[in-house]
């Protein structure tokens, strides 16, 4: 009989619980242990991670942890330690320069595209005065034509 309300204990009897999370930072990583005292092996659990938080789902648990600091998730990491049924995921923190780099390859790429939709805008303007100087030759000529065809009308 489960009379305690630990969260081994509610897990145990079915009910989803946030795990216990602690963050800290070593240098330039962000390190996250979650504790999942139920948790039998690293398998059962889904870790999903983005630039700016986690997301862990296992049997009987389910966490969103918001991160303080941005980090390079493609580039983390994660043991489960079996005896301690600890979860450590190391997350490289995003330095100053990465978000500059970040930032300045965004500007670039705006930039590109504002180029490209100016030259896209400045063909089209051409091709539309292009149509434009051959239908005003072409109404010209027609008028010649018709003058032509005029009795009476002086040739030039």
């Amino acid at each position: 009989v489960c009379r305690e309300a630990s969260r081994a204990c509610r897990a145990f009897m079915g009910t989803i619980v946030a795990p216990d999370a602690t963050t800290r930072t070593e240098g330039d990583l962000l390190l996250v242990s979650i504790s999942l005292p139920s948790l039998r092996k690293a398998g059962e659990l889904d870790l999903q991670l983005a630039p700016d938080r986690l997301e862990l789902t296992a049997p009987g648990y389910h966490l969103v942890q918001p991160l303080a600091q941005r980090v390079r998730d493609s580039e983390a990491t994660a043991k489960f330690d079996k005896k301690k049924r600890v979860l450590t995921v190391t997350l490289p923190i995003v330095s100053l320069d990465d978000s500059n780099a970040e930032g300045e390859a965004e500007a670039a790429a705006a930039a590109a595209a504002e180029v490209e939709a100016a030259e896209a805008a400045k063909a089209a303007s051409d091709a539309h005065l292009l149509r434009a100087e051959k239908e005003e030759e072409a109404a010209e000529a027609a008028v010649r034509a018709a003058g032509e065809r005029l009795p009476g009308a002086r040739k030039a």
